[in-house]
């Protein structure tokens, strides 16, 4: 096993559930498939090799994992990189964007998930950190604590689908206001605890959506500790009415 510091980049699609689903349901089974779940494929796979066309020249592909994609980068000059990554990172989301747009004749189809194709969309989640790449017979693959940590990220708070999700360790490295506004976040997981991280949303109008969601659930917690601030009891309606105690 080799030991190595390095970039960690996973990129996934999501956006619809039920038209993932139709994909993840059988694509790893040799049954065969409906014409819902071979579109569905077919679809999902275009798009990953699209944003994988992309990526290859500056990071490694380690593995499919159901509708997402992993990456590794190692390199000498860490900075120059991430600079590449970041670009090309840019470039993947567009691509996924204009094929999406070049395949939308497919929503005719009346297979019952290509009418959805539109919802589907795009996340990146890039991390710098510590990982050992293990070979298993020809194949190699990456492991350990951050490698761990990357994928955690997948299941964060983010109410929207589409958005570039950074590591405090990569955005030490590079800086990221060449993308414009970026949010800064900490998501809190139990066995790893609280990470910090920035969030690009390459539709603006995404981040109008996770900051209202965001307002509302701070908004909904403070009605709640308002209304239980004074507890009642069956007690206390019982003082109140000079009930006698049951």
């Amino acid at each position: 096993m080799e030991t190595h510091r390095g970039f960690i980049v996973l990129v996934d699609i999501s956006g619809y559930t039920s038209f993932i689903s139709s994909h993840n349901k059988k694509s790893n089974d040799n049954e065969k498939l409906s014409t819902g779940q071979a579109h569905a494929e077919h679809i999902i796979s275009d798009l990953l090799e699209k944003v994988i066309d992309q990526l290859d020249s500056v990071l490694k592909i380690n593995k499919l994992q159901g509708d997402a994609a992993l990456f590794y980068g190692i390199a000498d000059d860490n900075e120059e990189l991430s600079e590449k990554i970041l670009n090309k990172l840019q470039s993947s989301f567009d691509v996924f964007n204009q094929r999406l747009n070049e395949i939308k004749f497919c929503e005719a189809c009346s297979c019952g998930t290509c009418a959805d194709i539109g919802n589907l969309k795009l996340k990146s989640f890039v991390h710098f950190g510590d990982f050992l790449i293990k070979k298993i017979n020809q194949f190699k693959e990456i492991a350990g604590q951050d490698v761990i940590l990357a994928h955690r990220l997948m299941k964060n708070r983010i109410s929207v689908s589409e958005y570039m999700l950074f590591t405090k360790p990569f955005s030490d490295i590079k800086n990221l206001d060449s993308l414009g506004f970026v949010e800064d976040r900490k998501e809190n997981y139990n066995d790893i605890g609280q990470v910090e991280c920035k969030v690009f949303y390459p539709d603006e109008n995404l981040y109008k959506i996770e900051s209202s969601a965001k307002k509302s659930w701070f908004k909904t917690m403070y009605s709640m500790f308002k209304y239980f601030y004074n507890s009642k009891s069956k007690k206390d309606i019982e003082l109140k009415y000079n009930l006698k105690s049951s």
